[in-house]
């Protein structure tokens, strides 16, 4: 073979010009890098967020104690005033001022 021949196998490119696969390689691993990033992230948060919530199961279920202690006893208060007690309907008259209402029938809902 001589060395004209051999220029006739190589492709017919203009000078510095290259193909697109060196910079579709690189954005392929700069996105998948990317995406590894962004999962190891939300999956940290996602324990995070599992672990605060948790955290919380205790001081909620004592709030739920506390607020069904004090549903029950302005219901009861409210059942006093109904029959006729004075000191009762004094103190549901200043809740109402207050803005607190009383529903003596009223459940309170669980939490999610």
């Amino acid at each position: 073979m001589t060395p004209s021949s051999d220029r006739s196998f190589r492709r017919s490119e203009p000078p510095g010009h290259r193909g697109p696969f060196v910079p579709l390689l690189i954005l392929v691993i700069g996105f998948l890098s990317l995406t590894a990033v962004q999962t190891t992230q939300l999956i940290g948060e996602r324990a995070a967020l599992g672990h605060a919530a948790s955290q919380q199961a205790t001081p909620l279920a004592a709030a739920q104690k506390v607020r069904l202690a004090a549903d029950s006893l302005a219901s009861k208060l409210q059942a006093l005033a109904d029959k006729g007690n004075a000191d009762a309907k004094t103190v549901v008259a200043e809740l109402k001022q207050r803005g607190v209402t009383i529903s003596p029938n009223a459940s309170t809902p669980t939490p999610p």
